[in-house]
């Protein structure tokens, strides 16, 4: 592997960790002790990007596909809870929750994207699409991340 796509992927698993130390610090929990929705969706998505992490520096796309369909029914749990009307609490911001959601449905887009290119079996586009998300992430996080 030469040096700069190292120095890529060094870059990369960074700010993918500066991610997951924010979500491991989420903490918030539900009045009945369980975990708060948000923070359910934010650990399925964990897993899934440490998947894409590991395909990507192994260069196998194939490692990605399996993760997919649990990552929906995660989604599909805090959709349900946006739309009966469950409270989700947004560690800051709360006041913009409508933006926060609008990112949310973006990200959700992008990932439709990640998902078409990995079953197309594209890996620049894969590549491509996993920066785009990290980005994401990195622009929700500073919005709503205390």
């Amino acid at each position: 592997m030469n040096r700069k796509r190292f120095i890529s992927i060094i870059i990369v698993v960074g700010v993918f960790g500066t991610c997951l130390v924010g979500i491991s610090a989420m903490g918030q929990t539900e009045p009945q002790g369980g975990t708060n929705v948000l923070r359910r969706d934010m650990l399925a998505l964990e897993e899934v990007f440490e998947t894409i992490i590991d395909a990507v520096i192994f260069d196998n796309m194939e490692l990605i596909e399996p993760f997919i369909p649990p990552y929906y029914i995660r989604r599909e749990k805090f959709d349900e809870a946006i739309s009966t009307g469950q409270k989700i609490e947004l560690p800051k911001n709360q006041d913009r929750f409508e933006e926060f959601v609008k990112l949310d449905n973006e990200f959700r887009r992008k990932f439709g994207v990640l998902e078409k290119a990995v079953e197309a079996g594209k890996k620049k586009a894969v590549k491509d699409q996993i920066h785009k998300l990290f980005d994401s992430c990195v622009v929700c996080h500073e919005r709503f991340r205390k």
